[in-house]
């Protein structure tokens, strides 16, 4: 059994506003609203920069998850990788196991998080502390439908007339570079 695949784009916001009520006027259906923080670990026996791995534990105000997050697949317009996500009761104490197994905490990441579903997508406004406001669209699909993933989430795009650059970095990625 093959892990999905989180295909997903992510744009740096100027007005979230607008995207705001774009999406209320196309019918999207408001999840809602988390404040997130994301605690990074890296591995003792290789170092997931180098390897474009990602280890993470979220804790929000609904509870908390440990993330796996595999290799980016190579040649999309999008960031395409395998995810695993373990839903998890203490997140200081997964912290605290992982540190006595050599992981290292690398940096956390902090944001509000409002989530919106349209057309088989989800699409999350971030507003991400150190780095301003985001949007990302995402679907979570097998392997083999990562093309049909990307036209769902372009056509999303188009509906919702945003428009510039996709960043292929993670948020972790991005904060990191700000402090080098």
């Amino acid at each position: 059994m093959s892990s999905p695949i989180e295909v997903e784009i992510k744009l740096r916001l100027d007005r979230p506003d607008e995207i705001l009520r774009r999406l209320r006027e196309t019918g999207a259906t408001a999840i809602g609203s988390s404040k997130q923080e994301d605690t990074y670990l890296n591995a003792p026996h290789r170092d997931y920069a180098q390897t474009d791995e990602a280890l993470r534990i979220r804790a929000t105000s609904d509870g908390a998850q440990i993330t796996y997050k595999g290799q980016k697949l190579k040649g999309m317009d999008a960031k395409a990788r395998e995810e695993i996500n373990l839903p998890i009761s203490d997140p200081g104490q997964f912290i605290r196991l992982f540190s006595a197994l050599g992981f290292t905490p690398t940096a956390q990441v902090n944001k509000i998080r409002e989530e919106w579903t349209y057309k088989g997508t989800t699409i999350s406004l971030d507003t991400v502390t150190g780095l301003g406001t985001f949007v990302e669209i995402e679907v979570i699909a097998e392997r083999s439908d990562c093309t049909r993933a990307l036209e769902a989430i372009e056509q999303v795009k188009k509906d919702l007339g945003i428009e510039g650059d996709h960043i292929q970095e993670s948020y972790l990625e991005l904060l990191l570079a700000t402090t080098k």
